[in-house]
């Protein structure tokens, strides 16, 4: 792991305001379906998007976003409402049309302070808008932006978004949609669609054994964690080099072909597991995000921005997944994937049965892969960023290292992806020891071969 110097941020408020649609918007309270509403995401999840100085500099990005996101807007105009509970205590969206919280900021430093983001210090929190932590949901907004312009001529988007309103995919269309209006266009290239009816429960109960057996199954026993362990944001960095000789071996193992997610999915797993020394009677899941908009039989439509994936869940001992061969750990997560087809879908839908305990037990682990989500795209005028990363920083005590976010390196570096993940130092530290010993087993035994 690349080790950098980082300077703290001195982040000041510049003006901040709520930008609603620049035309008058439709006012009805909406539907949100059982794939928005379900447990895992009722949060707020928090990326920034780093730009660098060029010839073509924008005089003042943040009136020119500001200025675009009104526009934009008009066609999300959803986006500008409100959650609201209901007696069940689902939520809706209700569109008030009071708009985004948008918010100008300035740093007395140049982008050079960031580095690479392999590394995320707490004073990089300023370039985020933070609700408290207990506020109310009706009063979360569904997204804020804030832009900061650093004294290089650079300048950061933080964007965060309600994850019951978008998915990843969904806010990395909407954020492409916004860099177009920057950049004049008079409409998005890919017309928004709310549509969340289409996800509705049928009238006929469809219930799938899996999900019946996995509502059922015990977790009296489950193992759990300190809960006031410190995490910090660190990543590490796979070269497609790397990947491929480990490819290639476990291709042979297995004797079917296998994805890079998959591999490497496997591989931090394992690592995971031993660095935390989680017990070997414990069971151990693996719940990945997965875009199911085209398993539906239709298909969702494209333009969709609502929450279209699923946390599918691999499942094994922890003594199967330290002591079996990887490819026994990439045959799991093949599986798991293939059975997420229409019937699983309408199953977990109509039963409104979701995964809850992705966060109460640190046997669990949980992986999304942000590297086809559009964030790369994203322009607004000024050519795509050079770096994105996701932000989190630990509150009360709140442990999150079971979470790792997959990501493309900055511009010009390493060939490969680059993975995010929130662990105590130390762990950190064996963690990424196991990982290398993983590697470095394989790609001795491709040479000696």
């Amino acid at each position: 792991m690349e080790k950098e110097c980082l300077a703290e941020l001195n982040v000041k408020i510049v003006e901040s305001c709520l930008v609603p649609p620049c035309l008058p918007s439709p006012k009805p309270t909406l539907y949100l379906s059982n794939l928005d509403n379900q447990p895992a995401v009722r949060m707020v999840i928090n990326a920034f998007l780093v730009y660098e100085a060029c010839e073509n500099v924008l005089a003042d990005p943040a009136k020119t976003i500001q200025e675009a996101l009104s526009k934009v807007l008009v066609y999300y105009y959803p986006v500008a409402g409100r959650l609201r509970k209901k007696e069940d205590g689902k939520l809706q969206l209700e569109c008030t049309g009071e708009g985004v919280l948008f918010v100008e900021a300035i740093v007395d430093n140049s982008l050079s302070v960031l580095g690479d983001l392999n590394q995320i210090k707490p004073s990089f929190k300023q370039l985020f808008f933070w609700f408290p932590s207990n506020t109310a949901i009706e009063d979360v907004h569904p997204m804020v932006l804030q832009v900061n312009r650093f004294t290089c001529g650079g300048f950061v988007v933080a964007v965060s978004f309600h994850h019951i309103i978008f998915d990843g995919q969904g806010v990395g269309n909407f954020l492409k949609n916004l860099g177009e209006m920057a950049r004049g266009h008079v409409k998005p290239s890919i017309e928004p669609i709310w549509e969340r009816d289409i996800l509705k429960p049928s009238n006929v109960l469809v219930q799938d054994l899996k999900l019946i057996e996995e509502k059922i199954e015990s977790t009296s026993h489950s193992w759990k964690p300190p809960i006031h362990e410190e995490s910090i944001q660190m990543s590490l960095t796979f070269d497609y080099e790397t990947i491929k000789y480990m490819k290639q071996r476990i291709t042979q193992e297995c004797m079917d072909i296998c994805t890079t997610f998959e591999i490497v999915a496997a591989l931090v797993w394992r690592a995971r597991i031993k660095a935390l020394k989680i017990p070997h009677t414990q069971s151990a899941k693996f719940f990945f995000a997965t875009n199911v908009r085209g398993s539906f039989n239709p298909p969702l439509p494209n333009g969709y921005y609502g929450n279209g994936f699923i946390f599918a869940c691999a499942q094994a001992t922890v003594h199967d997944v330290m002591n079996q061969p990887l490819s026994y750990i990439v045959n799991i997560i093949k599986k798991t994937k293939m059975s997420l087809n229409n019937k699983y879908l309408r199953s977990t839908i109509d039963m409104d049965q979701f995964p809850s305990d992705i966060f109460s037990n640190q046997a669990n682990m949980l992986l999304s892969d942000w590297r086809w989500l559009g964030f790369n795209e994203v322009d607004f005028g000024l050519g795509s960023p050079v770096n994105i990363c996701p932000m989190h920083w630990n509150e009360n005590g709140i442990n999150i290292s079971n979470a790792f976010f997959f990501l493309h390196p900055p511009k010009g570096k390493v060939d490969g992806f680059k993975m995010i993940t929130w662990m105590p130092l130390q762990k950190f530290q064996l963690f990424e020891m196991e990982v290398e010993a993983i590697v470095n087993k394989y790609i001795a035994n491709d040479f000696q071969n």
